[in-house]
């Protein structure tokens, strides 16, 4: 039987009870927020913008590449397996803070934060890649030169650029280009000038137009980004290219980024890779990747390599940036690298990996199934992607946009990328015809790309 009465610290409880239950059944009304809410900064205002440019274009071609049935030749990623060794030291080290079946001596730090500029084993093997790897060995000093482990090469180029410039500073670049480039600009308020290629000439540099460019500028150019095997074109830079963009740089005083991240993909033997930095050591800033060396994309595994100097004040925005890149991934991409490095022959310099074969024949492959369908293809030296022209497709007006869309969603189902994100949306003298497709793929996947494209020409 419940007694009658209730004493104080019941009552306390009860009506406290009763106020919970009030304030659950009550809405509560969360304000959303809006432009009217929250001011965002100019720059976020400035990307805000772009998005409704190639970044709306790119995100719609993204979307139509995911749709079911279509096969995805536009996006730069391998579909074929990764490097074996980087897998397989860096599941050891993952379990290196236990007791392992080999007998290792446990690591507490194994999966921990890593040393900011990099594990002392991966700083070694990037340094032991440039050395053991180079053509002419005398263009690399270790007393000058130093090492920055990057969390992918895109942060290693940003933090090149937040090192390096200071406001309305100009940065040059062979156009079309990588799109980050200018996205990297546009952070420090920088301005990115194109120095445009020509597809008839084959992509090549000449002393002529690096100087033009020069002469329009606003006499401000800090860095020369430039890209070989060149993305998204394949062109592989000759030893005169080198010599005249290393001229440029020195004449002008400007500090050269050497964007090699493809530099094992090369197709021609008669065309070898030839690294920028043994023509101008002491101005240039190489970043490479795991991404495009091992097919490691997902790792975000990157790095820098070049004058003291400017590697070391880099380390500085690298650790604001991220801190530092995954312990156990630099393990394995140290090991990746040093087994490339132990395969080496000295003074033979960089040397296509087992893949580039592969690479190369579906570019053939490829480029004989555009070419069949009316477009004209701008053959790859190097590197993961073809150039085509759809200028005389007269279903799309030699729109390279529509034409991009109608692969997609018509017969062949393929999915292309067409070249206006790679070109400085501001300039009014681009091309709207070139389209880029992926050759980073199974031969069984471009091939099956190929028969459609052949059997839906549009």
């Amino acid at each position: 039987m419940h007694s009658l009465h209730t004493t104080k610290p019941q009552l306390i409880l009860a009506q406290e009870r009763q106020k919970q239950t009030s304030r659950r059944s009550k809405t509560i009304v969360v304000p959303v927020m809006s432009n009217d809410t929250v001011e965002l900064s100019s720059l976020a205002t400035a990307f805000s913008r772009q998005q409704s440019g190639p970044g709306a274009l790119w995100a719609e071609i993204t979307a139509l590449s995911r749709q079911e049935g279509v096969i995805d030749i536009g996006q730069g990623y391998p579909d074929f397996g990764s490097n074996a060794i980087a897998k397989q030291s860096a599941k050891r080290a993952i379990s290196m803070d236990e007791k392992t079946i080999s007998g290792d001596v446990p690591d507490a730090r194994a999966n921990q934060y890593a040393p900011i500029p990099g594990t002392a084993d991966m700083l070694d093997a990037v340094k032991r890649y440039y050395r053991d790897t180079a053509r002419n060995v005398s263009s690399v000093d270790e007393s000058r030169d130093s090492s920055l482990v990057t969390t992918s090469a895109t942060e290693g180029l940003y933090v090149v650029f937040r090192t390096l410039l200071n406001k309305d500073d100009e940065v040059m670049t062979l156009s079309p280009f990588f799109p980050w480039y200018l996205a990297h600009a546009t952070v420090t308020e920088c301005t990115l000038l194109g120095v445009p290629l020509n597809p008839e000439d084959g992509f090549a540099v000449t002393e002529e137009m690096l100087e033009r460019a020069y002469a329009k500028s606003n006499k401000r150019v800090k860095i020369f980004v430039h890209c070989s095997p060149h993305n998204p074109t394949g062109h592989c830079a000759s030893e005169e290219e080198l010599e005249i963009i290393a001229r440029f740089c020195r004449n002008h005083k400007i500090v050269a980024i050497a964007d090699e991240v493809y530099e094992r993909s090369t197709f021609l033997e008669s065309k070898p890779h030839l690294r920028l930095r043994e023509y101008l050591p002491e101005r240039t800033v190489t970043v490479g990747t795991s991404s495009k060396l091992m097919n490691l994309s997902g790792w975000r595994v990157g790095w820098i390599y070049g004058p003291k100097v400017i590697v070391d004040a880099c380390n500085t925005f690298h650790s604001y940036a991220s801190f530092s890149t995954p312990t156990p991934l630099q393990a394995g991409v140290a090991d990746a690298l040093n087994d490339i490095c132990d395969r080496a022959k000295p003074g033979e310099g960089v040397t296509p990996d087992e893949n580039a074969q592969i690479l190369a024949s579906n570019a053939q492959i490829l480029a004989s199934a555009l070419t069949a369908s009316g477009l004209k293809v701008y053959p790859p030296e190097g590197g993961f992607f073809l150039v085509a022209s759809v200028k005389n497709i007269k279903s799309v007006d030699g729109d390279a946009i529509q034409y991009c869309k109608n692969l997609a969603r018509r017969g062949a189902k393929v999915s292309a990328v067409p070249m206006t994100p790679f070109y400085d949306p501001s300039s009014p003298e681009n091309p709207t015809d070139l389209v880029r497709f992926a050759i980073c793929k199974k031969r069984e996947t471009i091939a099956e790309a190929a028969r459609r494209i052949r059997e839906n020409p549009l």
